[in-house]
């Protein structure tokens, strides 16, 4: 009794959680989470191998606590209070995305991988000495946004210089290789408009478009007029990026999605005919860029009547090597192609070596922003 009196707050704060606790128990799982756009952790089966499991991430202990921190009642006003309250702290960064000006939020990226650029760099120089000769390949390494976007950053920044970065990168390739310099590319575009989201690491529709308008000129290709595409935009608003999803600013603000309803003939993902480019339910879910060419996959062909460099009797074809930058950016290469093949490393069954000998391109695109240029361990499947 004394205890009590004396430490009446001790033990209501104590009754507190073990109340939440027992609440938490009881309510029934949550099977996903808007909020986080992830899968929350659902109650594990008690069994023999996962009682004497070695591993950490394989005992039943450690799954059972992922599963009471995911279901804890109330997480999402939880993880709101905490960004809260660590924004009334002055904190700039959480989780690895670092807060800038006008809304922006940025990747905090202040260390390489410097064996895995190495390794990546020579997979590029060995598919360029391989195919090079006989198909005009280009490197596209696109900078992220805060290389681009310096003055929105917040003092102090001890990011990777990645226009040093890229400008070594390119040096270590072979001479025949096309290296098409973005970084002013993508400033004029950011002058000009919006070039990056700012919840999300991707570049806009818009900055898509930029890159897709310099990369024709390299190839003395006609592109599309940004004109002649206005009546095809469409907008998507509410766009909660993967920089929110990592730390749940309270006071973000939702980008809008620009799309273009572009013609096409057909369009295959691994020999299956899909209904156009777009994933049009993914629109109305929270992670809407996976809408454009239905998010990352194995071999995806587009073929339409757009190409305004079009020769009769002829179909010229591109290949494009991307990371997900590459899904908002294909579409527009069907007003200078008549087939848009599309490869993802990450998903790709086909060896890329049948893939070369097997059909005729025109051109190869390796387009990649840096960071995942620099940190992707499946690149190595281009020179399979």
């Amino acid at each position: 009794m004394q205890f009590l009196k004396k430490y009446p707050l001790l033990i209501l704060f104590a009754v507190f959680l073990y109340a939440l606790a027992i609440a938490s128990l009881l309510a029934p799982p949550r099977e996903d989470s808007v909020m986080e756009n992830r899968k929350l952790a659902q109650k594990p089966r008690l069994t023999v191998s996962s009682l004497l499991a070695v591993r950490t991430a394989d005992k039943y202990t450690q799954k059972y606590e992922t599963f009471m921190n995911d279901q804890f009642i109330g997480r999402d006003g939880w993880i709101t209070l905490k960004s809260i309250c660590e924004s009334a702290l002055g904190k700039i960064e959480n989780n690895g995305v670092v807060y800038g000006q006008d809304g922006y939020m940025f990747d905090k990226f202040t260390s390489l991988d410097e064996r895995r650029l190495k390794l990546n760099i020579q997979t590029v120089a060995e598919f360029v000495n391989a195919y090079g000769s006989g198909t005009p390949v280009t490197i596209a390494i696109v900078p992220n946004s805060y290389q681009t976007l310096a003055d929105e950053l917040p003092a102090g920044l001890d990011n990777i210089d990645q226009a040093a970065e890229i400008e070594a990168l390119y040096k270590q390739l072979p001479d025949m290789a096309h290296k098409l310099d973005l970084l002013p590319v993508m400033r004029k575009s950011a002058d000009a408009g919006q070039a990056y989201y700012r919840t999300d690491h991707h570049w806009t529709t818009r900055g898509a478009y930029a890159a897709y308008q310099a990369f024709a000129l390299s190839r003395d290709l006609q592109a599309a007029d940004w004109e002649q595409l206005a009546p095809m935009r469409q907008e998507q608003p509410g766009f909660y990026g993967t920089y929110y999803n990592k730390c749940k600013l309270f006071s973000a603000k939702p980008d809008t999605i620009e799309w273009y309803d572009i013609p096409i003939d057909s369009m295959t993902i691994a020999g299956k005919e899909m209904g156009g480019m777009y994933d049009m339910e993914k629109w109305g879910k929270n992670n809407k860029y996976d809408a454009f060419l239905w998010s990352n996959n194995d071999l995806t062909i587009i073929r339409s009547q757009n190409n305004l460099n079009h020769e009769e009797g002829k179909t010229t074809r591109i290949l494009l090597v991307k990371d997900s930058y590459g899904n908002s950016f294909a579409p527009f290469l069907t007003y200078s192609y008549d087939e848009i093949w599309v490869v993802d490393p990450r998903f790709l069954m086909t060896p890329m070596s049948e893939l070369m000998t097997q059909n005729t391109f025109d051109d190869v695109l390796i387009l990649y922003n840096f960071k995942s240029f620099a940190e992707d361990s499946n690149i190595y499947t281009i020179s399979k």
